[in-house]
């Protein structure tokens, strides 16, 4: 064979090789594309009181977080880029307190090296360790917590998946005095930001009514004991009685108060939407009215959904506070396939463009991070399949209204 004829099969090889090699290539970038490749884990922290006077909330956050990450890693994962990450969760007790949510804070920063971090249930915690997770350049997705500072201090990286402040005290006091028209109001709260704020915007709103307050009561967190601050404001001898107070502090509040025969319409934000308040207060709960972010009785699909799985892996229906941990865990999925990549500030732009249906119900973000949503007013009353014969009525909005109002002069009658 001569020179030529071999310098010809060089070049027909050659080619043929270039061509495979093009076709390979372009077969694995075919098959990357299609089929997402495993690549590792994005760590979330959550932020919950597990011990201490919240540990209701806590074991409901808790208990929504773990339910949230098993389904979604179960379900695939998380879409990032092409690329499928599972969650891993890291839980840190913050104890209801800041030095304490400070140090976890730290070290789910430091050590853990999380991307995002749900929590905390306390206003105060929240605002202790918020500008400490900024710094670090993580996401915080709030679903508890409701101090309207929370979002109004212009962090581009915190969100709220609940209504704050201001939007759920102002449609509580809107409804109290359209349908209550009490003339004459008396005050009981926690001495913290959350209680604080909810005694101010309360009272302002009614207030510019024409609503007389005629007392005005603060505690420490965790009390036992309400008899002075009840016995100032029986003396005062309102119509309505507003209060915002953690689980077992409303208990012990609405106790102490029929004991001394304060029997009075109690209004309350705080740790009363779940059963185990129910299980405290018992018949002293009947007639109160309150704030729910979430009911499990809830005829929405996604709702009913929800209930089911928390119910099946726990063995209980779940809280409001569960609910806004469930949607702020999926927030942050949407958000990670959204934006296509591990970066805090494209996860965050991508955040401020969901408009998702959550357990909630539909949940979108302003430009400050908050969500817009309405929430219930529910009045404890007697039902049949409830918590010691009681449950939580929801009395608005009219889209997811059960029952009327039932004035507590009249509950007691039968009970």
């Amino acid at each position: 064979m001569n020179t030529k004829s071999l310098l010809g099969i060089a070049k027909t090889t050659l080619l043929l090789i270039i061509v495979v090699a093009i076709v390979v290539a372009a077969v694995g970038a075919y098959l990357a594309f299609q089929r997402p490749v495993e690549a590792g884990v994005i760590k979330v922290g959550l932020l919950a009181p597990l011990t201490g006077p919240l540990s209701y909330g806590g074991m409901d956050m808790k208990q929504a977080a773990i339910l949230a990450v098993e389904e979604i890693n179960a379900q695939g994962g998380v879409n990032v880029g092409g690329k499928i990450y599972k969650f891993e969760l890291i839980i840190e007790d913050d104890e209801g307190k800041p030095a304490s949510a400070t140090q976890a804070a730290q070290k789910l920063i430091t050590q853990d090296n999380v991307f995002a971090i749900v929590g905390s249930y306390s206003s105060s915690v929240t605002l202790a360790v918020q500008p400490l997770i900024m710094e670090a350049k993580r996401l915080l997705i709030v679903p508890v917590a409701v101090a309207t500072k929370i979002t109004e201090a212009g962090y581009k990286h915190t969100f709220r998946v609940c209504a704050n402040q201001r939007m759920q005290t102002t449609q509580i006091a809107e409804w109290v005095y359209e349908n209550l028209k009490p003339r004459t109001l008396a005050t009981l709260a926690e001495n913290t930001d959350y209680g604080r704020e909810g005694v101010q915007i309360f009272s302002e709103v009614l207030i510019s009514k024409g609503v007389q307050r005629v007392a005005e009561e603060y505690f420490t967190l965790g009390s036992t004991d309400f008899y002075s601050q009840l016995s100032k404001i029986k003396a005062a001898d309102p119509d309505i009685v507003f209060t915002v107070a953690s689980t077992n502090d409303a208990a012990n509040i609405l106790k102490q108060a029929r004991e001394i025969g304060l029997i009075k319409q109690f209004v309350m934000l705080g740790g009363v939407a779940q059963d185990e308040f129910l299980m405290l207060a018992g018949e002293y709960a009947l007639g109160l009215v309150h704030v729910s972010y979430f009911e499990a009785k809830s005829p929405r699909p996604k709702a009913a959904e929800f209930v089911k799985n928390f119910q099946a892996r726990w063995g209980r229906p779940p809280a409001m506070y569960a609910a806004g941990t469930y949607d702020a865990i999926y927030a942050l999925k949407y958000a990670l396939e959204k934006a296509g990549k591990l970066d805090p500030d494209a996860v965050a732009e991508a955040m401020r463009q969901l408009d998702f249906e959550g357990v909630q119900g539909r949940i979108y973000f302003d430009e400050k991070g908050q969500a817009q949503t309405k929430v219930l007013i529910v009045q404890v009353q007697r039902v049949q399949d409830g918590v010691n014969g009681l449950g939580r009525v929801i009395l608005y909005p009219p889209t997811d209204k059960q029952g009327d109002y039932i004035p507590l002069s009249e509950i007691l009658k039968t009970s």
